[in-house]
């Protein structure tokens, strides 16, 4: 279901206990805050935002996700999303779903 991508951004809140949110996004309990950044199921979109609530419907669980990113509050997704800017943007020259794919394909993915 869900593949780890080595380069995963962090929030200073997931940085803390990055375990525990892996658990949280693995286990598809309703908790109210943990969002998860991931590369884009259809080639319309740059990246897909989810709240960890949403792991729990079945269709997710069918789904190969790779998270890229992994914030505790939407603070943090904001956070994350401008620092994977500035670096996607000094690393490619610019923005957009094909330059976010090349960036992290260039990390190799964990499980």
């Amino acid at each position: 279901m869900f593949q780890w991508n080595a380069g995963i951004y962090m929030d200073d809140k997931v940085k803390e206990k990055p375990a525990h949110y892996r658990r949280i996004v693995g286990s598809r309990r309703l908790i109210r805050s943990c969002y998860c950044i991931t590369l884009p199921v259809n080639s319309e979109n740059c990246m897909d935002i989810y709240s960890s609530r949403e792991f729990w419907f079945r269709h997710y669980r069918k789904q190969r996700l790779e998270i890229i990113g992994l914030a505790a509050d939407w603070d943090g997704v904001e956070k994350i999303l401008c620092e994977m800017t500035q670096d996607i943007m000094e690393s490619c020259g610019e923005v957009n779903a094909k330059s976010i794919k090349q960036y992290f394909k260039k990390k190799l993915p964990e499980s």
